[in-house]
């Protein structure tokens, strides 16, 4: 299924998750490229009056920004917008999956019109949940149809068609999904150790140079020291270790699940394995809100 085809409140959500998101670490990327360069502008001791009132006027300008981004992460709640905005989007596209294929709370023994109204209203009951959320979000999006023809056309298939298209289009892209992203992380996780290792070498050079070398007018040892100071917070902000393993586990999980899908032949047991499925995506997302609040 593609975004158009989810819930409005799916999309609503998920644009304003993604939308904070990016808000939010690219303030972090600029107030940390702002101390890095603050203290770039240091490393030469200038002996000229002029030269250092400009460098300090500099400095103190990207210091006043850094302070101001701050201020604004502060007030904006981006980070919360962030996090809540995940939380409804995995909730409304959970519940569209139970309902395309009949699992628990919308099985098949239901009407379209029971179906449909059990489904409007859970989806009501969390926009109650993350009512502050709901104030926020695109109005045009919410606009759009609960529940759509797509959603419609999935849950009138046989029990075959529909688990062939639950394990295609939700397990095996969720899988497949999760083993990028941990391969993504580890990466990222790699070249930013390198920077923190390497920039720390880089400061202990420098502080012998100064020991052996006092009146030297090149100090590099603060610049770099930023540098890995602020290569560690973003590696915190980032959390590209927790996030592999949070992923592995997941797609290990739902390897695991998918094999059991060959036995299934009825509407009871496809409903308890989307439940079983879900769940263990929904565990994944739960693991990934907990280390991000740390």
């Amino acid at each position: 299924m593609i975004e158009i085809e989810f819930p409005s409140y799916y999309q609503a959500a998920d644009r304003s998750s993604v939308k904070a998101q990016s808000y939010y670490v690219n303030i972090i990327r600029i107030n940390l490229l702002s101390m890095i360069f603050a203290s770039a502008l240091s490393i030469y001791n200038y002996q000229l009056t002029n030269s250092k009132l400009i460098i300090y006027m500099i400095s103190g300008l990207l210091l006043l920004l850094s302070l101001i981004l701050t201020i604004v992460l502060k007030i904006k709640k981006y980070e919360d917008i962030w996090y809540q905005g995940r939380a409804l989007a995995e909730s409304c596209k959970t519940l569209t999956w139970r309902f395309i294929s009949c699992s628990e709370y919308f099985e098949v023994n239901l009407s379209l019109l029971e179906a449909k109204e059990r489904f409007v209203n859970r989806i009501k009951e969390l926009s109650k949940e993350f009512s502050e959320l709901s104030k926020i979000m695109d109005s045009r999006t919410l606009s759009l149809p609960i529940i759509t023809h797509k959603m419609i056309e999935l849950r009138c298939q046989n029990t075959i068609q529909r688990k062939k298209y639950y394990i295609i289009n939700r397990i095996e892209n969720q899988k497949k999904w999760y083993s990028n992203k941990a391969e993504y992380n580890v990466g990222k996780y790699n070249i930013w150790f390198l920077v923190i290792i390497f920039s720390q070498i880089i400061s202990f050079i420098s502080i012998v140079l100064l020991i052996k070398y006092p009146d030297y007018n090149w100090n590099f040892v603060g610049l770099f020291t930023t540098i890995s100071t602020s290569s560690i917070s973003w590696l915190q902000i980032k959390q590209h270790q927790e996030l592999k393993q949070a992923y592995t586990t997941a797609a290990q999980e739902l390897n695991h699940i998918v094999t059991l899908s060959e036995s299934i032949k009825t509407d009871d047991e496809l409903s308890k394995f989307v439940l079983d499925s879900e769940n263990a995506i929904s565990k994944e997302h739960t693991l990934w809100s907990a280390q991000k609040r740390k």
